[in-house]
């Protein structure tokens, strides 16, 4: 394995964490800060670095187990914050009726460390194939997380454009997203 196969694992890697970047700033585009959008590439490269680290160490011992729960977990997750983000706009619609005291909906750091992990189970088991690596695999994770920060980066500014550009609409694609990342974890299992 050369270090242009890395690059491209990197990339592969990232798309679900530049998925959830999107749906995060059309979600939760008023409460973005400089530290929130911040976590979001640094959250996602730590952790698609961090697994394929730690399934390189592991090898193949747990791999076989590994495989077969990791995409239901995933799906679960991103099934669950798709959940949390439809109870939070019905709740807010709620709140532009008369005498109702609303809970705002919160985007935490916490929630981007769920998401970061969520989408780094996958890096997990790649860092199985990286056993076969002609260089250091400290030099191979360093890439996967560098492009991932660099992708997620672009996508936070694409995420952003888009809230701006649907408005109150914007959070129904932030669950579209999420939906579809559940049902293409789930198929995935399933097959």
């Amino acid at each position: 394995m050369n270090i242009f196969d890395v690059i491209l694992i990197g990339v592969a890697l990232s798309i679900d964490a530049c998925a959830l970047t999107i749906a995060n700033c059309t979600t939760y585009k008023d409460q973005l800060t400089p530290k929130k959008e911040l976590a979001m590439p640094a959250f996602f490269a730590l952790f698609q670095g961090v697994m394929p680290l730690i399934g390189y160490f592991i090898g193949f011992l747990f791999k076989d187990y590994l495989s077969s729960i990791m995409k239901f977990i995933t799906a679960g997750i991103f099934l669950f914050l798709a959940v949390k983000i439809v109870i939070d706009i019905l709740k807010e619609n709620d709140c532009e009726k008369p005498d109702q005291t609303c809970k705002v909906k919160y985007f935490a750091l916490s929630l981007v460390l769920i998401q970061a992990v969520a989408t780094s189970i996958d890096a997990l088991a790649v860092g199985v194939t990286l056993l076969n690596l002609n260089f250091s695999v400290f030099i191979a994770v360093a890439v996967i997380a560098g492009v991932t920060f660099v992708l997620v980066s672009l996508a936070l500014f694409f995420g952003k454009t888009l809230g701006k550009l649907f408005g109150s609409y914007a959070e129904w694609v932030g669950v579209a997203i999420l939906l579809i990342l559940a049902t293409k974890y789930l198929v995935e299992a399933l097959l």
